[in-house]
């Protein structure tokens, strides 16, 4: 027999789910359900027990005649059944299927066996999808469907974990007799008493398991009130001084990650359940308007199609991620060394299509895979890295190179790589040979499109624009009269490197504080070197940004006009997007795929790209008087229409191909893919530190039993530490 214990305070919905879960489960063992109510203020509570208690005889129900909190509380129903194992419960926790049974086996699989504890979605270091944080139950997916996907990829197994959880939390008998009860003097009202019992535990002998073919789901925060937070705290500060090692060994078990394999066993197999074909996007790892089309396109299709991007990792490594909401499948394979291994993977994913997005800081193998798993391909071209080792068109001084021929890119990349020898004929011979196999061949812009196929006439390319303002509506730009002595507010945004114009907007500005001139700058971002402001420059620099806080940071600012300074020929622009969105007048170069973006535009203005500082304040003085003061729109632009594919993604993109899973996803076939990234040697060692610091930084603010040591950290070095981090 067993005696499943669960304390009642508050969360009637909570409460009626859990026991109604655990009456209907489908055990096996023998189980009485214990259900204290710890004078509870909420009397439809109370009601709903006392008719439950009528109709259930494995219900058996106490009441405790004044609240004793969560500690004392178990204690009482531990007492009960001096024989009986006990299964400590959260009463807002839900089971489904022989959730006990499994429990029971793990907890006798061996003689040493004190406690155990199932996978949840909110069970910090037992915790699924995301480890050590709270998650929503994957889409599609109730407590029973992903239970029983746990016992199918994980059957029998278990690992040792150095404290069980206490929302489920299984106990034999002979350790709970030998260990003794929960501390009541120490942990009061609830929080660290099961830690505490685990510890003394180990000092005795017993170990904890985490059982991984278990799954129960946990609310979190509805067993207790709202004080729990300063318990939380306070529970921390007794577990160090009752256990010094207590945060070690728990820190240590993070790092090992040892239910890895388990976790990535069961997104195997929901990745098999849906039976969607996969798409693998392989793209670099810069960032930048190429992932956030990625990423977009990848929501696009997340009904249609499980989205899987292989990105370039420090040490020769490529990482294989599946780019859904809220998961965190990642797979690391060294490259080429590991190809045979990443096409493996490919296939038991059921990956049938790939679509490159970019070849930048990737081994030249990365090109064969379609060929080597016998699929069609697509490529989107976001810059010009297909025809130009250095991506942007631009020569050493930063600017446009106008593409004046082969000769021109031989000096040029003679001065960009003088230590390297880069054929730009093979090069381009290669990008033809590439992309005359595609299935499409795509660019964002007609203008982008038009330069590559200055080079590689021979490739038909398909002018396709993101999707950010699909089936948006875009409003007529507005300006606002400013005053005959007020300044011109002209806005710059993003992260401004020399090409996207960092170096001419500073230029501008100390121009326009030399002369006094009627007109501020305003980043609202931050460049690669720092640039002149306050006395120095009419510049005010806002610094990095959030996407998210685009809009409300414009508001903030006011500006008159957006100025876009580019020195390359950029191929889209999200940051346009946004100023269309905003319905921002916008001043943009005779250069790139601005102009075709922005036909029969009002407030609108396109300039020559390569305007001497002084010619661009003239520039702004004039229309500053000319449109700003008076109110007066300069005439709208007079541009020819771009044929593009507006609806291409929804009516051309998707490959008609069904998913080919190559076996069924179980533990042993997890663990072949579940190494973590190595560590690199030689310069990329730098770049793997500060990602492993940064997720190792995630996991600690996430753990909340970890904080405490985060807190031991200076907090000038703590901001020191993230912006450098965040850079």
């Amino acid at each position: 027999m067993v005696d499943i214990i669960v304390p009642v305070y508050l969360g009637l919905a909570d409460t009626q789910r859990c026991i109604s879960s655990v009456l209907a489960s489908k055990a096996s063992v023998p189980f009485r359900l214990v259900v204290i109510n710890d004078a509870s203020p909420d009397s439809e509570i109370t009601q709903y027990l006392h008719e439950l208690k009528a109709q259930d005889s494995r219900l058996l129900l106490l009441e405790n005649e004044q609240n004793l909190g969560f500690v004392q509380t178990v204690n009482r129903g531990m007492e009960l059944g001096t024989e009986h194992d006990v299964v400590l419960l959260n009463s807002d926790a839900e089971v489904a299927n022989d959730w006990l049974d499994r429990l029971q086996r793990a907890a006798y699989s061996a003689p040493s066996v004190g406690s155990v504890t199932p996978f949840s979605n909110n069970a910090t270091i037992c915790s699924y999808p995301h480890f050590c944080q709270d998650n929503p139950l994957p889409q599609g997916f109730d407590t029973a469907k992903l239970d029983l996907l746990f016992k199918e990829a994980n059957a029998y197994r278990t690992i040792n974990i150095p404290t069980a959880i206490g929302f489920c939390m299984y106990i034999r008998r002979d350790a709970l007799n030998d260990v003794g009860l929960f501390d009541a003097h120490h942990f009061g009202k609830g929080y660290g008493e099961e830690n505490d019992f685990c510890m003394r535990a180990h000092k005795r002998g017993w170990k904890h398991l985490l059982a991984l073919d278990v799954f129960v789901r946990h609310v979190g925060g509805v067993s207790f009130e709202a004080s729990s937070n300063p318990r939380k705290q306070a529970a921390l500060e007794k577990m160090q001084a009752l256990h010094p090692n207590y945060e070690v060994l728990v820190g240590r078990h993070i790092l090992q990650d040892a239910a890895r394999p388990a976790r990535l066993a069961v997104d195997f197999c929901r990745i098999h359940q849906s039976q969607k074909p996969a798409l693998l996007f392989v793209t670099h790892a810069r960032g930048g308007g190429t992932e956030r089309h990625v990423q977009e396109l990848a929501e696009s299709l997340a009904s249609k199609a499980n989205i899987f991007v292989l990105r370039p990792y420090p040490g020769g490594q490529v990482q294989l991620e599946w780019i859904a909401k809220d998961e965190i499948f990642q797979l690391y394979f060294l490259f080429p060394q590991q190809q045979d291994k990443l096409l493996k993977a490919l296939r038991d994913l059921g990956v049938a299509h790939i679509h490159y997005h970019h070849f930048v800081d990737h081994s030249a193998a990365i090109r064969q895979l379609a060929d080597q798993l016998g699929v069609s391909y697509d490529f989107t071209a976001h810059d010009f890295y297909a025809i130009c080792p250095r991506i942007s068109l631009t020569q050493s001084d930063n600017r446009y190179c106008a593409l004046e021929g082969v000769e021109q890119c031989k000096r040029c990349l003679k001065s960009f790589l003088p230590q390297t020898s880069i054929d730009i004929e093979a090069w381009r011979s290669q990008s033809r040979a590439f992309l005359s196999q595609a299935r499409y061949c795509m660019a964002p812009s007609e203008d982008a499109a038009k330069r590559l196929n200055q080079v590689l006439p021979e490739v038909k390319i398909h002018v396709v624009p993101h999707r950010d303002l699909e089936d948006r509506a875009v409003p007529q730009p507005t300006s606002k009269l400013i005053a005959h002595h007020a300044v011109l507010r002209v806005c710059v945004i993003g992260a401004l490197s020399p090409i996207k114009g960092a170096d001419i907007l500073e230029a501008v500005a100390l121009e326009a504080q030399r002369q006094n001139a009627l007109v501020e700058f305003h980043l609202i971002g931050y460049a690669y070197r720092a640039l002149a402001t306050s006395s120095k420059a009419k510049l005010i620099v806002y610094g990095q940004y959030a996407e998210a806080d685009l809009i409300d940071l414009l508001d903030k600012v006011q500006p008159d006009i957006v100025w876009f300074p580019a020195q390359w020929p950029e191929t889209y622009s999200y940051t346009l997007s946004a100023c269309i969105q905003a319905g921002l007048p916008v001043v943009v170069p005779d250069l790139g795929a601005f102009q075709e973006r922005l036909a029969n535009r009002d407030w609108t203005w396109v300039s020559a790209w390569d305007r001497a500082p002084a010619e661009w304040l003239d520039f702004f003085t004039q229309i500053r008087v000319k449109h700003f003061v008076t109110g007066l729109s300069p005439a709208r632009l007079a541009i020819d229409d771009v044929k593009s594919e507006q609806n291409f993604y929804r009516a051309n993109y998707l490959p008609k191909t069904k998913a080919l899973f190559q076996r069924k996803m179980t533990f042993e076939v997890a663990q072949e893919y579940s190494t973590v990234p190595i560590c690199p040697r030689g310069r990329a060692w730098l770049q793997y530190l500060k990602h492993t610091l940064f997720n190792l930084l995630l996991q600690l603010r996430r753990a909340s039993y970890l904080r405490k040591l985060i807190k031991h950290i200076p907090m000038h070095w703590q901001s020191r530490v993230k912006n450098w981090l965040v850079r």
